[in-house]
């Protein structure tokens, strides 16, 4: 009986033992999300841009730069492609308020820079997936998440003043970042990543390295908080690779990995890209998108794909083909900042195809009058490239 005893003694310690290092493995381990994975036929669309919410900053003469004219071309241009483009959803990539942020719900930026400027026939009801960027950051992001949960300041209504506004559940920010998948008919996935830029610099960034620094919010932009970032973003792109099927993994960020456009850079941004592009090397991304710089772009290396597109409405960026950032081996393949516009995505059986638009108006400069815009308004396409779905033997991790 003595023997027994002491068995059953051994068989508790051992057990007890299995099952604290399963518990302290499950709390260290980054929590892996349980994808929901919606079905699209052949083609999914969506419409892009970055770089847009001017129009309160405009008013309010907060930034010499901002010109709400600028992002109302926009709108009308994007309003008529939705039009012809029947697109899934508007894809945000960041700065949708200049140039702080949101204060809080009652802050009158989400009325003059979202709903009262895309108010127009064909986007109001349209629903959009945001992307944060810096100068977001430099507001309250709580409020731009309770806003995407539904949340609205006091007296809020879908016909205020008599004229429609998006209703509360186009504002698509479930959380910081986010992950989507989408499976087309014949069985191809597309991940989309979105990213938030600004917090995953916070665990690589030393005091006083960092843009808008003394703004920023530990709780949503501090080391804590963006160790969590880059540990959820892996275990993101582990899951994108996991099944045999053919798949696209599209990852969405405000900055970029890589950039022509000639502007000021910290060396922690620096610290961000060289991370993002060895994970994404590493798990197969197809393709980044970005915002934050202020024209379009196309670059690549190491067969990931790099789309610059900032021009939804702020101030242009110069482009300087000969001081590439940050000059790592990344290939220029196109650029251009003459003029404002967003981009139209068609993922579609072989992969997605990306075309870049921009603004066009029958007169060099839209005459506003109480009506709006005067002028003929509409765009072109400038730009046209290809990205292939990847089949097993090309996504895995390597």
């Amino acid at each position: 009986p003595v023997q027994v005893d002491l068995s059953r003694r051994r068989w508790y310690i051992v057990a007890g033992l299995a099952l604290t290092l399963l518990l302290l493995g499950t709390f260290d381990a980054p929590q892996r999300r349980v994808l929901q994975v919606e079905k699209v036929p052949d083609l999914l669309r969506f419409l892009s841009l970055g770089d847009f919410g001017v129009a309160r900053c405009a008013r309010n003469g907060e930034h010499a730069k901002c010109s709400e004219q600028s992002q109302k071309l926009v709108a009308k241009s994007l309003d008529i492609a939705t039009k012809e483009f029947q697109p899934k959803f508007l894809l945000s990539l960041g700065d949708n308020f200049y140039p702080y942020g949101a204060a809080s719900l009652e802050d009158d930026q989400f009325r003059f820079s979202y709903e009262q400027m895309y108010n127009l026939p064909h986007i109001r009801t349209m629903p959009w997936m945001i992307s944060i960027g810096d100068h977001d950051h430099c507001g309250n992001i709580s409020s731009m998440l309770a806003y995407g949960k539904g949340l609205r300041r006091e007296g809020w209504s879908e016909e205020e003043g008599g004229v429609k506004i998006p209703p509360r559940d186009t504002y698509g920010l479930p959380e910081q970042y986010y992950h989507k998948v989408y499976r087309l008919s014949g069985g191809q996935l597309f991940h989309l990543i979105v990213t938030d830029s600004v917090l995953l610099e916070g665990s690589l960034a030393n005091p006083g390295e960092r843009r808008f620094e003394k703004r920023l919010t530990p709780a949503h932009s501090g080391p804590s908080a963006s160790r969590k970032h880059w540990a959820w973003l892996e275990t993101a792109l582990q899951d994108a690779n996991a099944g045999t099927e053919p798949r696209l993994i599209l990852v969405v960020g405000h900055r970029p990995v890589f950039s022509a456009v000639n502007r000021g850079r910290t060396i922690s941004e620096e610290r961000v890209s060289r991370r993002l592009h060895s994970l994404f090397s590493e798990f197969g991304v197809n393709a980044y998108i970005n915002g934050h710089d202020h024209a379009m772009q196309h670059l690549s290396k190491d067969g990931v794909q790099y789309f610059g597109n900032g021009v939804g409405g702020f101030d242009l960026h110069p482009i300087d083909k000969k001081r590439m950032w940050p000059n790592d081996g990344e290939e220029l393949r196109w650029a251009s900042n003459s003029r404002h516009g967003f981009a139209l995505h068609d993922v579609g059986p072989e992969g997605m195809r990306i075309r870049f638009a921009q603004v066009t108006e029958s007169a060099e400069v839209a005459a506003p009058d109480d009506k709006g815009i005067t002028s003929e308004v509409g765009y072109t396409i400038v730009y046209d490239t290809f990205v292939p779905f990847r089949h097993r033997s090309e996504y895995v991790r390597r």
